[in-house]
């Protein structure tokens, strides 16, 4: 059951990404706008992996899903980056 959350997690991710990334593409305010988010996303997203067992305890789901978690939402981004220098 958890491998399928997380497995919608993926897809939702990889979806949201793409369309951000189809968007950079077309006006480069926007490409500032959503270069500005992904930065902060990345941020966070490092701050997640350092303070794993603190933020695990916060959401109340073990450290292997969150380190599971950040791995997808690490994929989503690498596939949202890449539909936008492809695009």
């Amino acid at each position: 059951m958890r491998a399928m959350y997380l497995a919608n997690y993926f897809i939702a991710g990889c979806i949201a990404s793409s369309l951000l990334g189809w968007v950079a593409s077309l006006h480069p305010m926007a490409m500032r706008a959503i270069a500005f988010l992904a930065a902060a996303a990345f941020i966070i997203w490092g701050l997640c992996w350092l303070l794993d067992f603190s933020v695990s305890g916060w959401l109340k789901i073990s450290v292997q899903n969150l380190q599971a978690l950040l791995l997808a939402g690490m994929a989503s981004i690498a596939i949202g980056a890449g539909v936008f220098l492809c695009s």
